[in-house]
């Protein structure tokens, strides 16, 4: 058996598409994969051109590839996000099938570079790709699940706005009336068992409290029912004067379902972020599995052809080896990010930025945005670092959201931690052209999204300001800020997390 009868007949053995073409698009070998997907037998293709077979073909990028591929001798892939495929081979009439045409990953390797010769791999996507499709879907029912949710609890806020709750009327700090709903939501039997009771009878931290200070304007404690148990209130006391006699009014809404949710919110919001995420690492996990697929396939080949060498052996499982390192860390990034903090723990701030940036690493670069980090390697905390993160990550999909809406053409956003006054700081800038004056305020306001209601809820930074002021004791502000990067001038969002040491 000559070369090229092995070289036939191992290309023929091949789970995937081997084309052998010149540079004018001639096919010189057409294997069996492409005969059974295609029905175009290698008798009827070879000698002609590619094109006329496939008119559907672009020609300007593929002519490309190829120059590219022989004048570096090196292989060139054909972008299959942006071309989904090279040839259109329609996909057999099956039911609930996503594709037409069967989606393609092409890898472009130099044959003979002096005849102007390369093979083109054709890999079939298309489950990947379908799985993909699936998942952005999945991505969309869920925010549309965050949108009901959203509507329902603004209906009960409506509904809270809309009745009195609880109410209780003491005169000289004493009840004398109340109504049937205070009656039932502190669990008495009657309104006598209520009556003569003092204002102070009715809350669990009475000796933090100074009522004078909270006049006409709400706030929140706990307050304790008949048995003994309490609840989080939401309590306005109104004070008047009647008939000479000092009159105080207080309204109490049970804030028990609201409580639990906004920890729901918080699930949901966290949740929108995974599917994200999920999109993300599948984006980020297609290169390297190419490089896999493309590294094993050139080792078969060229031992099956007797030309395998010690140098192209380890030139290839290094790069096998290095891909999937990078898959696996991949997979340790996002694992950490969906533990969630049980307890606080110490931690490095640089390190658990850089596992955020790992993470979204897919759409900062989709979005040709550049990372300027400026970090503290020193500094370390002892906080819930998953918490951390989500809040950290909210503000970076956030910044890119604003570029979408910006014509800068170079994208960048500032990450820097410092030590000040006692307190670590995490500074996170953008140059997209800041926030509009007339909004800068509302940011932090639940629901408030400028984008349209399928693209956002509001709840990213509102649970961001929420991690940082409750769980992590922190303050977060925002300003725009005017600076100068490499002697141009930028003006961005600046965000600014103050943490407790």
């Amino acid at each position: 058996m000559n070369t090229k009868q092995k070289f036939d007949l191992i290309c023929d053995t091949v789970d995937n598409g081997i084309i052998l073409l010149d540079q004018n698009l001639e096919v010189h070998f057409w294997n069996n994969w492409l005969v059974a997907r295609t029905n175009i037998s290698q008798e009827q293709i070879k000698g002609k051109n590619l094109q006329d077979f496939f008119p559907n073909i672009n020609k300007k990028i593929l002519d490309r590839k190829i120059k590219t591929a022989l004048n570096l001798n090196s292989p060139t892939f054909y972008n299959s996000d942006i071309n989904h495929y090279l040839l259109d081979i329609e996909l057999n009439k099956v039911t609930n099938k996503v594709f037409n045409y069967m989606r393609q990953g092409v890898t472009i390797t130099p044959y003979d570079k002096d005849s102007g010769m390369v093979i083109i791999y054709i890999y079939d996507t298309t489950l990947l790709s379908e799985i993909n499709h699936k998942l952005e879907i999945r991505n969309d029912t869920l925010k549309q699940t965050q949108v009901t949710l959203e509507e329902e609890i603004n209906k009960i806020e409506l509904l809270l706005d809309a009745t009195m709750d609880a109410m209780f009327v003491f005169e000289q700090d004493v009840c004398v009336k109340v109504n049937e709903l205070g009656i039932e939501l502190f669990g008495f039997e009657s309104k006598q068992e209520i009556l003569g009771k003092q204002i102070f009878n009715f809350l669990k931290n009475k000796s933090d409290l100074d009522l004078t200070q909270f006049y006409n304007k709400p706030f929140e404690t706990q307050v304790i029912k008949k048995d003994g148990s309490d609840f989080p209130a939401l309590i306005k006391i109104k004070k008047i004067v009647l008939n000479a006699s000092k009159i105080e009014i207080m309204s109490i809404v049970d804030l028990s379902e609201l409580k639990s949710k906004d920890k729901l919110i918080a699930e949901q919001s966290k949740l929108a972020a995974m599917g994200e995420m999920i999109g993300n690492i599948a984006h980020q996990w297609r290169q390297p599995l190419n490089t896999i697929s493309t590294a094993a396939s050139g080792i078969k080949l060229l031992k099956e052809c007797t030309a395998l060498t010690d140098s192209d052996l380890d030139e290839s499982l290094e790069g096998i080896i290095k891909s999937a390192k990078y898959l696996s860390q991949t997979i340790d990034d996002f694992k950490d990010f969906l533990k969630g903090d049980k307890e606080k723990t110490k931690f490095n701030l640089k390190v658990n930025i850089k596992k955020d940036l790992s993470i979204l690493k897919g759409m900062l670069k989709s979005s040709h945005i550049q990372v300027i980090e400026t970090l503290d390697s020193s500094l370390e905390l002892f906080s819930y670092d998953n918490e951390l993160s989500q809040g950290i990550i909210n503000i970076l999909s956030n910044a890119n959201d604003a570029f979408k809406e910006s014509n800068e053409e170079n994208k960048y956003i500032f990450i820097s931690t410092y030590i000040k006054n006692n307190h670590a700081i995490i500074e996170i800038k953008d140059n997209a052209g800041g926030i509009p004056t007339s909004i800068i305020s509302k940011i932090f306001e639940p629901y408030f999204t400028t984008k349209h209601k399928s693209l956002g809820t509001g709840l990213g930074l509102y649970m961001t300001q929420q991690i940082i002021k409750q769980n992590i004791q922190g303050q977060i502000t925002v300003e725009n800020k005017t600076y100068t990067y490499e002697n141009k001038k930028y003006i961005g969002a600046n965000f600014s997390i103050q943490i407790p040491l």
